[in-house]
């Protein structure tokens, strides 16, 4: 028995033996079950001892939060909540152009403007960019060419009061306050309607392979996993080849899915090819999904900083249900974090939460807990912050911090809305199929894996070489429903 590196990974090796023939390698348990046994090896990889490369994997695939789209593009629709804003493209008082110096809408003038769309009728109050300014539509907006044309009332009733020049200037914006009407009045404002926003991305075609000769497939690894809370155990067998191969696997593909840009451009197109002259679909991966406006810098951060980040995040989640985060970050931004909620938690109403385990359950019923530390916060926002590898990479993190000499990706905190919109979650893994998620098969010379070696002239291999070759591909992705809800504080030192 080797020295286990591993903690919980028990890794056993022994000499090939006929009493192992018949267990299943993990090839062939991914023929057999490839939805559980990609479920398993994601649980595997992305918690157990000093492995975890696949914790973005762990927390959608691995929690049985995968969907399957059945084609190579996805498209869904986010409608998002908001109030229409209105341009203003022109604006008149007494007939003409509006001066620096004038009064508009003083002892109750009217107030001419016009604006590109129609989206308020006779009775319904507007707040102009200061919201200190508001003002009544009089009369049925009427069309004038391609623009709306309305007449405004300033709205408080005093003779004395007008509209700031600089607020009816072109660009300025108005919104809808509320309406108000006369007793007896007959009239009403209208209701307007938006369009969800339909989005697309694309799955991802991801492949390795690796050979095995056959002097190399006689010794063999058993893997040995053990649950610390049930004591249930899980055992895969495979060489030791296979087994660094399938790590370097679900390390690869952790990073692709956060990293990964689409290739797909505008006009639907794709400019780069493969061999087969074939065009590659690259889909959008984690974080280039996220809205732009979500994403902060930062030098010094502090806990005002994150929670009025997390806060702006939150306006976004339609009601105050189900308002939970996963702050993925590197050991910077645990030092971080941890440096600035020690020191503020009290102040902050902050409920720390520490020594539950991050996975609970068995089988494919998984629960998502909390191994770390766990943040409660007012207005029903809870944070669970961990530990993220992929960020503090050297080998793929080159950009090093001027005074630390830490990879800068490391004091990136990606701020994940996990929650459940209407009975799914927001952020999913996705890939094309079932079968498709994780295929694996092996090119045959004078072995089959799990098979052992050919005995007989009759058994047909497709090469005369003494190995076998493996290959592993997925059509895979990283699905986030809604991107207004997620986003990033990022490390901003100068290099």
């Amino acid at each position: 028995m080797q020295n286990n590196p591993l903690n919980d990974l028990v890794l056993y090796r022994q000499k090939f033996t006929s009493d192992l023939i018949d267990q299943p390698t993990i090839a062939s348990m991914l023929q057999l079950k490839p939805t559980q046994m990609s479920s398993m090896l994601s649980y595997i990889f992305g918690e157990k001892g000093g492995e975890k490369v696949s914790i973005l994997n762990l927390i959608t695939g691995g929690l049985g939060r995968t969907s399957y789209v059945g084609s190579y593009a996805y498209d869904w629709d986010v409608m998002i909540e908001c109030e229409k804003i209105v341009t203003i493209v022109d604006a008149q008082w007494q007939g003409a152009a509006i001066g620096a110096t004038d009064v508009p809408g003083i002892n109750g003038t009217p107030i001419t403007i016009w604006t590109a769309e129609k989206f308020w009728e006779t009775g319904a109050i507007l707040e102009f960019d200061d919201k200190d300014y508001t003002a009544r539509v009089m009369s049925s907006p009427y069309q004038d060419g391609h623009y709306w044309v309305s007449v405004l009332q300033v709205a408080d009733g005093q003779a004395e009061s007008y509209i700031p020049p600089s607020l009816l200037a072109k660009g300025c914006q108005l919104s809808k306050l509320g309406t108000a009407y006369e007793e007896g009045s007959e009239e009403g404002d209208i209701i307007t309607y938006q369009s969800p926003t339909k989005l697309r991305n694309y799955l991802t075609t991801m492949r390795i392979k690796w050979d095995i000769t056959g002097s190399a497939y006689d010794s063999v690894m058993i893997i040995e996993m053990k649950n610390p809370t049930t004591g249930q155990k899980t055992k895969l067998w495979a060489d030791y080849q296979e087994w660094r191969a399938m790590r370097q696997w679900y390390k690869q593909t952790e990073r692709q899915l956060v990293y990964d840009k689409c290739t797909v451009r505008k006009d639907g197109t794709v400019m780069i090819k493969g061999s087969t002259g074939y065009p590659i679909y690259r889909g959008a991966g984690l974080l280039q999904q996220m809205a732009p406006s979500n994403r902060r810098y930062y030098t010094t951060l502090t806990a005002s900083m994150i929670r009025e980040f997390l806060l702006d995040l939150s306006y976004n989640i339609r009601g105050m249900g189900d308002r939970k985060y996963v702050g993925l970050t590197g050991e910077m931004g645990l030092m971080e974090f941890d440096r600035v909620l020690r020191a503020e938690a009290s102040a902050l109403g902050v409920t720390i939460i520490a020594g539950a385990q991050f996975i609970t359950g068995t089988g494919q019923n998984l629960t998502l807990g909390g191994q770390f530390t766990t943040y409660k916060m007012l207005n029903g926002i809870e944070l669970t912050l961990k530990h993220f590898p992929v960020y503090d990479d050297l080998d793929h993190n080159r950009k090093l911090h001027p005074v630390t000499g830490k990879p800068l990706e490391s004091y990136r905190i990606t701020f994940l809305d996990v929650g459940m919109r209407d009975g799914e979650a927001n952020i999913t893994k996705v890939a094309r199929s079932k079968d498709r998620e994780m295929v694996m098969w092996a090119e045959a010379g004078s072995f089959v894996p799990g098979l052992g070696f050919a005995h007989d002239k009759n058994l047909v291999r497709s090469n005369g070489k003494d190995k076998a070759t493996i290959h592993i591909l997925g059509e895979i992705g990283i699905w986030m429903k809604d991107p207004t809800t997620s986003g990033e504080l990022i490390c901003d030192a100068e290099l």
